[in-house]
């Protein structure tokens, strides 16, 4: 890779979870006032926001946590895991809290187009594609707001997440009919603006159906091969045949009890085997990393962990899923590991031009196709 090369992952989280003790104390402090799990992250988040209006040495601190990854590009997730907010309404206060982050930071920039992605990274900078993962629960049944969404700098929209919403069905709901007809509106207006269509977490039917629906190229963001893992999150080779008709765009998680359903401690080779099949599926043009890395990490601290679990199952994943909280992946111990990645993909035996090309290329061409 070169200097300046765009490099992306699907992160949710957006930036690494550094716990300085100013954002333990924030955290402790929403704990001990009875605030769930999910609202105490809230708090770390806010107390990271004011550490980096106010704190030059915490600006640097997470500048070189972005270095060491390498990571330039991010796609985070807006909203939150507190239970007693509503979704949208987590969304709308994430999006306020991702402002001020870049408000705060001159090097941290939000990406709304492929060229601006572009520029941001040349520059040497970080650049954040602002996202949602439940665009049915954040537009609360309103097509309109999906607009209100895209002016905020929204331009990633998942469908849905694991469970029905009014736009459609998630991938680990007991049924799946496809889009409704407000899911099929809603697919339209995000096409009329420009905002990409996310598929990642929608069951299978209502996956080729927003693949059938959208006149534009679609994307799996953040997902993995049914057919070497079997589990619900995994996309089925019709799912991928249909993709690489469209002409879209996937990026494989690195969630070990995905790849190994039910195993914390699975192979990180798994994780390149599905980019492997990734490839050979849909072209080499088509695929780029989205870990997922996020909640369920080594830099949760501990006292939040029993209550994500709950969020997490309460958004609709079952024990059967697997999941598991407060762990790594192989070599990556911490976000600031993600250099293991490109150095697995050598290791496979991918050049550097087609390295370039998972490791950020494709997604950048994908989203200029997206939004031609």
């Amino acid at each position: 890779m070169t200097d300046h090369a765009p490099v992306f992952d699907f992160y949710p989280r957006g930036t690494p979870l550094l716990v300085t003790d100013q954002i333990e104390s924030a955290m402790r402090a929403a704990l001990d006032a009875g605030r769930p799990a999910g609202g105490a992250l809230d708090a770390m988040e806010d107390e990271q926001v004011r550490l980096l209006r106010t704190d030059p040495a915490f600006r640097d601190d997470l500048r070189a946590a972005y270095r060491e990854a390498g990571v330039t590009l991010v796609s985070a997730t807006m909203g939150s895991l507190d239970p007693t907010t509503s979704y949208a309404t987590g969304v709308r206060e994430d999006l306020t809290r991702w402002q001020a982050r870049i408000d705060a930071v001159p090097w941290l920039r939000k990406a709304t187009s492929p060229a601006a992605a572009r520029e941001i990274v040349a520059d040497g900078d970080v650049g954040v594609v602002f996202t949602t993962q439940n665009l049915g629960l954040a537009i609360e049944g309103d097509v309109d707001a999906v607009e209100t969404l895209y002016n905020a700098g929204i331009r990633i929209g998942q469908l849905t997440y694991n469970s029905q919403n009014l736009i459609g069905h998630g991938c680990t709901e007991r049924v799946d009919a496809g889009l409704s007809h407000h899911g099929v509106a809603a697919v339209e207006r995000m096409n009329e603006l420009g905002m990409i269509v996310d598929l990642s977490h929608c069951g299978r039917e209502t996956t080729l159906d927003g693949v059938s629906v959208s006149d534009r190229p679609v994307a799996y963001t953040h997902t993995f091969c049914e057919a070497l893992s079997d589990h619900d999150r995994g996309k089925s080779d019709e799912e991928l045949r249909r993709l690489r008709e469209n002409d879209g765009y996937v990026g494989v998680l690195a969630v070990p009890f995905f790849l190994e359903p039910g195993n914390a401690d699975a192979d990180f080779e798994m994780f390149f085997d599905h980019i492997d099949r990734m490839v050979d599926r849909v072209g080499i043009d088509r695929v780029g990393i989205g870990t997922d890395w996020g909640s369920w990490t080594t830099e949760l601290p501990e006292p939040l962990h029993e209550g994500i679990m709950e969020a997490f199952r309460a958004a609709g994943f079952r024990e059967e899923h697997g999941l598991s909280i407060g762990i790594g992946y192989g070599p990556m111990d911490r976000y600031e590991d993600w250099a293991a990645i490109p150095d697995g993909l050598r290791d496979r035996g991918y050049d550097a031009d087609e390295r370039r090309k998972l490791l950020g290329e494709n997604v950048l061409d994908f989203w200029a196709r997206a939004t031609a």
